[in-house]
């Protein structure tokens, strides 16, 4: 019995060392695992960052390119052009035909575009009548 004893702590002994060498293996292992996992994710979010600003990159590009069209689209030289090419005619408006507003969005009164508004709605409360045998014009109408 003693000699099994001395076998069974020597048994006892090398197993405990097999046990922590192999957790330590087992531990080793699963932070290789880890690692690879971490650095595949890490290489997938960078290779999508990159396709990323690559998209932007275009999209600034694009948006620079059409910033310049629209401005020279938008000179005087290149709206008529425009215009003539599509049969289009636009002529700059008369000074009585412009009304200048102010910041509340009345209009000034030292125009003389307003005068010419005021008279046009005078007139429309006037009416033109061509009866039979009658020669009456602008007649005012009674309200």
């Amino acid at each position: 019995m003693g000699k099994n004893r001395i076998v069974s702590k020597r048994m006892s002994r090398i197993s405990v060392h097999t046990m922590h060498i192999g957790a330590i293996m087992i531990m080793f292992f699963a932070m290789v695992v880890l690692n690879l996992m971490a650095s595949s994710t890490c290489s997938q979010l960078s290779k999508s960052i990159a396709d990323k600003e690559n998209i932007l990159k275009q999209k600034r590009i694009e948006l620079n390119r059409n910033i310049v069209r629209w401005e020279s689209a938008k000179s005087s030289a290149n709206l008529e052009r425009a215009l003539v090419k599509r049969g289009m005619a636009m002529y700059y408006p008369k000074p009585s035909q412009i009304v200048r507003m102010d910041e509340n969005g009345g209009v000034l009164p030292s125009q003389t575009s307003v005068a010419a508004l005021q008279r046009r709605k005078q007139n429309r409360e006037t009416a033109s009548y061509q009866g039979v045998g009658s020669r009456v014009r602008n007649a005012r109408v009674i309200r």
